[in-house]
């Protein structure tokens, strides 16, 4: 089974849409740390706790020598505790990276890791049927409407295309 490492912004996302379910239904084990999770508020955590307590999504506990790596990994300075703590996790795993965070997406791809986004992940759920063409348009038409830093030409691409799909 393919592995990935989730960035707090992919739980974000999914969480507004309400389509966080549909994470654990892509046939992908998702990985991610405390140093990510801790950037969550009490509410998106709420979202989180069913899919932490089934061990559907597989948060690492880092000890204070990985910590430390992870400290010391040569990162641009963009980079926070939490996106440098992704990134060795994903090198730890050899795993692909989920995050919108175009600092992260640049460096781990400085260590030819397979970086994606939530562009990626809509076109996983509607390749394996978990929502109707025309539903993910609706939902990717939401996504622009909360987060600003998506590539919009794509986004657009997508929904024209989803909703030129036969019912």
């Amino acid at each position: 089974m393919k592995l990935a490492v989730t960035d707090a912004n992919i739980f974000i996302d999914l969480i507004k849409l309400q389509m966080l379910t549909l994470l654990f239904n892509i046939d992908i084990e998702i990985h991610t740390t405390k140093e990510i999770v801790d950037q969550l508020n009490d509410d998106q955590l709420l979202h989180l706790t069913e899919f932490i307590d089934s061990q559907h999504l597989l948060v690492h506990y880092l000890s204070a020598r990985q910590l430390q790596e992870v400290i010391d990994l040569a990162a641009p300075r963009a980079l926070e505790l939490a996106d440098k703590s992704v990134a060795w996790l994903s090198l730890q795993l050899t795993a692909t990276v989920l995050t919108g965070d175009g600092p992260l997406r640049k460096f781990c791809r400085t260590k030819h890791l397979e970086v994606r986004g939530i562009i990626w992940l809509f076109d996983a759920i509607v390749e394996k049927g978990l929502v109707s063409p025309l539903s993910a348009a609706e939902k990717m038409e939401s996504l622009l409407g909360i987060n600003s830093r998506l590539p919009k030409d794509e986004c657009f691409h997508r929904i024209q295309q989803w909703r030129a799909k036969p019912v």
